[in-house]
């Protein structure tokens, strides 16, 4: 079993997989709005590389008010069919990238850009959204909650704390917890790039401290001031942003 997450229509890094590590996990956030490195992504498509630069410029700034009223502007003419090139391209990237795992056999969670909707509906018969259950795998227990943490930006995949709190309790005692978002720890959750806390779940933290699972596994930023921390008796790992890194993790390099 190998994982990866933020593959965000990584189509060069999914050719790369290697098919004979068993099943692959996807911790979330299947296709790409913004790449934040070189402004490629659906937005940049539908907006524009000029108002994509300045987007990105007030997301690195976490200048969210600005942001906000930005989008506004340019949602303010031609509504409907932005919205609907906005659907195609949607519907066009998950269609890419399961078409690309047609040999796998896939447990997915959601991320905080994904539409859920939009997925199951294009996801293939290999592929099983794992969100909120346990899978036993070789005796080991992975415990699974999908979803982003809610921001001012108000992604298509954010849920809140207490909807995620609930997702957690549920599971009960797991080995690993696979998770989008990191635990709130400041070193997991601060980007060395723009030099500022992106989202982590307090309640996963908890969580942590109180089921102490082996590992805990997840995505979502993308340059971490730390990969890996220990919480506890628990190891917590950024197993990378796969459409910049090709990386991903083995089950068999965990001690368990």
């Amino acid at each position: 079993m190998i994982f990866i997450s933020d593959i965000h229509h990584g189509l060069d890094s999914l050719s790369t997989l290697p098919k004979d590590k068993g099943p692959l996990v996807i911790l979330g956030d299947l296709i790409n709005w913004i790449d934040y490195r070189n402004g490629e992504g659906i937005a940049k498509d539908v907006f524009g590389e000029e108002n994509v630069t300045e987007l990105m410029k007030l997301r690195k700034k976490h200048d969210f008010s600005k942001r906000k009223k930005m989008w506004e502007q340019l949602f303010s003419e031609d509504r409907e069919l932005k919205q609907q090139k906005i659907q195609d391209s949607i519907y066009k990237q998950y269609e890419d990238v399961f078409k690309l795992l047609k040999n796998f056999e896939v447990f997915l969670i959601p991320g905080n850009v994904d539409s859920l909707e939009i997925l199951e509906e294009t996801k293939t018969k290999n592929v099983t959204n794992i969100d909120g259950k346990v899978l036993d795998y070789k005796n080991i227990k992975l415990g699974f909650a999908g979803g982003g943490v809610p921001t001012p930006i108000n992604a298509r995949g954010e849920i809140s704390e207490e909807e995620f709190k609930t997702k957690l309790e549920k599971l009960g005692n797991v080995d690993i917890i696979c998770t989008h978002a990191p635990p709130f720890i400041d070193e997991l959750i601060t980007d060395v790039i723009t030099n500022k806390k992106e989202q982590g779940w307090e309640s996963l933290k908890t969580f942590i401290e109180n089921k102490k699972p082996k590992f805990s596994l997840f995505g979502d930023v993308h340059q971490p001031k730390a990969y890996e921390w220990i919480l506890g008796s628990t190891k917590c790992i950024n197993i990378g942003y796969f459409r910049s890194t090709s990386s991903y993790l083995d089950l068999e390099s965990l001690k368990i």
